[in-house]
């Protein structure tokens, strides 16, 4: 085994000290174990499932018509563009705060 460190949030470090007590192992058991099982389900994880090309095309098609009958006829190809744009940006931006929130 390699020595590391790892740094924890206090309350991380509280709670698996505590389970650390309660089942009767070290600290470093009770970390190698966490791990171990993090590292099994990633691995494990279901590869995302192959939608076959005329499939794709046909829900592609479908949604692009949805989306046409919920625009009025008269707007603007810019207006439409800008809407997207700054629904994209939300996006990135809630994406960015979740990913920032998760590696405090």
């Amino acid at each position: 085994m390699k020595r590391t460190n790892v740094y924890l949030d206090e309350d991380e470090l509280k709670l698996l000290k505590h389970i650390a007590i309660e089942e009767g192992k070290s600290f470093s058991e009770v970390v190698r174990q966490a791990l171990r099982q993090f590292l099994q389900n990633y691995r494990v994880q279901p590869a995302p499932r192959q939608i076959p090309k005329k499939e794709w095309a046909s829900r592609l098609e479908a949604l692009l018509q949805r989306v046409q009958r919920r625009i009025a006829e008269n707007t603007l190809p810019g207006k439409i563009e800008a809407e997207i744009t700054q629904a994209s940006q939300e996006v990135r931006l809630a994406r960015r705060k979740a990913h920032d929130a998760r590696t405090r």
